[in-house]
């Protein structure tokens, strides 16, 4: 009698079934036994991150050439990309190309342009692309002029690309982008396109070795009308005239199912929705002229499951026009009053009551109403109140990594996310400081809830739910914390990995924060006294020696070993990211 064969035996199925598996759902495979632990190991290797704190030395180059086969997803930080166009990679499914935000914009060589137009190009599997270059800097910059019809023309001749996230520069996209940007979806029949506005952060200043107030921003605006361009991109000639002559209405049907669009896609929003006959999710700019036009179109939509209705005009009826639409499964309010916020409910219920799966709100919602929400939608599996996410039990999975209500306050920190949502794609520039008080009033706003639901549970039967803050701590960091972090902790680390905790976002922000006192009231004192030869405290900003300290660890031990034989080890501080806290 011949053995039994399992299908996870046949590798060829492990390998497609991983295909469609997020990096955290082939973690949760590895644990259901040694098997199945062997089997997806190779596979944790599908989706790899370099942020800018990385370092790609031949011994880590050399290490993804040897599991190349398996990578099939990208998120790769500006200052890596020509490394990693180099090693001929033409099997990727997935990229994000992107400039990492920190307190300012830092100078560094841009990316040729050969180099993203090869790795895009190179791929002919890549069906979603993520694209965050436009970063504007003080003296170098990714010439987002002649970038962006770049970009247009690789999406216009890929031939499998069907998701498109392109956060662009404030100043940057136009009438002319929009429309340019229409005409290359509607050609490679993209389904999902996500455009989001990016708000510049300060630039690098040489002279103020850092933030500096009085360096200028500006940005080029979208054009296809610069001859240099014109002659140095092939196909860009025929691409302007093409879209000059091809009015949005007269370009044919769109394939979109989601759609994302700035404010400066207002002039094609009637003609675009008209064209879109599988539209199932909309995000757009309801604040101008054509707001209600677009609502109207909308309405006459029947695959219309996902509505944001936060960037409406302040005097819109949302209650009316949630009752135009029914089975809607996705819907985002904007912060409105108690009152409000109950008699849109009461338009959902009689709308879409047994379909509504996802609730955005504001965290000015209260608990009470929260709790109730899951008892007047059965179907219900979330709410999202940006920072903080509340899930029923059996959409979320297990319990680990979640906060549970009636569980203990200390186990609020398990519940912070490591990365974003990969259905988003987040890019922040706050600080430490700014992340604390996210945390701050999202823990008490967990508790609250937390309260309510226990209560509430002894005098009926209420779902199980779980929570989650959703901003993970080190998009928030600085780069010389990042960096740190990154060589003591990292993923390529040498030492003992962990993962970031509370603690150390506390000792973080602490230190943030005293330095910005400390620079307040030095210049406070200084203004006062009028002393000219007063200098800065030290440690307050960016010199020659933290430099060297980031960049080159191992010849500045050499020199501090050299002039201090006399210091025992003791006196050393160690990196706070070496070991955990102890409680």
């Amino acid at each position: 009698m011949s053995a039994l064969v399992s299908i996870f035996d046949i590798t060829l199925i492990v390998d497609t079934i991983c295909q469609s598996l997020f990096l955290h759902d082939i973690q949760a495979c590895r644990q259901v036994n040694k098997q199945w632990s062997s089997l997806f190991k190779p596979h944790l290797w599908s989706h790899l991150k370099f942020p800018s704190t990385t370092t790609l030395a031949h011994d880590k180059i050399a290490t993804i050439l040897d599991h190349k086969h398996w990578i099939r997803s990208f998120t790769i930080a500006g200052q890596h990309i020509e490394k990693i166009s180099a090693m001929g990679f033409t099997h990727l499914q997935e990229l994000v190309l992107y400039d990492q935000n920190f307190e300012c914009s830092v100078n560094y060589d841009p990316v040729p342009l050969d180099a993203i137009v090869s790795l895009i190009d190179s791929n002919t599997d890549l069906w979603n692309l993520g694209i965050d270059l436009n970063r504007c800097q003080y003296q170098h910059n990714y010439q987002p002029r002649e970038l962006s019809p770049a970009l247009m023309l690789s999406i216009a001749r890929h031939p499998s690309l069907r998701r498109l996230v392109w956060r662009v520069l404030d100043g940057h996209d136009n009438q002319v982008f929009a429309k340019c940007l229409l005409y290359v979806c509607q050609q490679r029949q993209i389904q999902e396109l996500y455009v989001f506005s990016k708000e510049h952060v300060n630039p690098y200043c040489n002279i103020c070795d850092g933030d500096c107030s009085l360096a200028e921003y500006y940005c080029y605006p979208f054009s296809l009308d610069d001859e240099g361009h014109l002659n140095r991109l092939p196909g860009l000639r025929e691409l302007k005239q093409k879209v000059e002559e091809t009015p949005v209405e007269q370009m044919g049907s769109f394939a979109f199912r989601k759609l994302q669009l700035t404010f400066e896609f207002e002039e094609c929003y009637i003609p675009l929705l008209k064209s879109c006959p599988d539209l199932e999710e909309i995000s757009i700019d309801l604040s101008g002229e054509h707001g209600d036009q677009a609502m109207e179109v909308l309405a006459g939509c029947p695959t219309l499951r996902g509505l944001d209705l936060r960037r409406g005009r302040f005097d819109m009826d949302y209650a009316r026009e949630v009752r135009r639409f029914s089975q809607l499964q996705t819907v985002q309010l904007p912060h409105v009053s108690k009152e409000q916020l109950q008699v849109i409910l009461d338009s959902l219920r009689k709308s879409s009551q047994e379909t509504l799966e996802v609730l955005c709100l504001s965290l000015s919602a209260s608990p009470k109403d929260v709790v109730s929400i899951f008892g007047s939608f059965p179907n219900l599996k979330e709410i999202d109140f940006d920072s903080v996410r509340i899930y029923t039990r059996d959409d979320s999975g297990s319990n680990s990594g979640a906060y549970v209500p009636g569980a203990e306050d200390r186990t609020l920190g398990n519940c912070i996310v490591r990365d974003w949502d990969p259905s988003q794609m987040y890019r922040w520039d706050e600080t430490m400081s700014d992340w604390w008080d996210h945390w701050t009033r999202a823990k008490q706003f967990m508790r609250a809830i937390s309260s309510v639901y226990v209560q509430e549970s002894y005098e009926s039967v209420l779902s199980p739910i779980c929570m989650r803050y959703m901003y993970p701590i080190k998009e928030f960091m600085s780069e010389k914390d990042a960096t740190d972090y990154a060589k003591g902790t990292g993923a390529w680390a040498r030492s003992e990995r962990r993962a970031l905790t509370v603690a150390d976002a506390k000792r973080m922000a602490d230190a943030q924060q005293e330095k910005a006192d400390q620079r307040i009231e030095w210049r406070n004192r200084k203004n006062a006294q009028n002393q000219v030869g007063e200098q800065e405290p030290e440690g307050l900003g960016f010199n020659e020696y933290d430099e060297v300290a980031v960049d080159e660890p191992a010849r500045e031990y050499v020199i501090a070993k050299s002039r201090n034989r006399h210091h025992s080890s003791r006196d050393k501080q160690p990196s706070p990211f070496r070991k955990p806290f102890k409680k």
